[in-house]
């Protein structure tokens, strides 16, 4: 996967084209583990403007936030395209 291809730096780089310089400041990451230390589960939330745009659990914390940011990514693409 290039760094180009990357569900993060995808859903970062749609967020640039939004908001521009901004755009962190419309965005918020909720990241945690649940289960004993040896078996932990991975979940994370990706908020924008408030609204939950992407969820994922995963063994591994990258796991879970290049999911989420995939979800995010791909719901963000649908709802512009639907606008226009």
């Amino acid at each position: 996967m290039s760094g180009n291809d990357h569900p993060r730096t995808m859903l970062n780089n749609e967020l640039q084209k939004m908001y521009g310089t901004s755009a962190q400041d419309h965005v918020v990451w909720e990241v945690y583990s649940q289960g004993p230390p040896n078996d932990l589960i991975w979940h994370a939330t990706v908020y924008i403007d408030d609204i939950n745009h992407g969820y994922a659990s995963s063994r591994t914390v990258s796991g879970a936030q290049d999911s989420a940011a995939k979800t995010a990514y791909n719901h963000l693409k649908r709802e512009i395209s639907s606008r226009g």
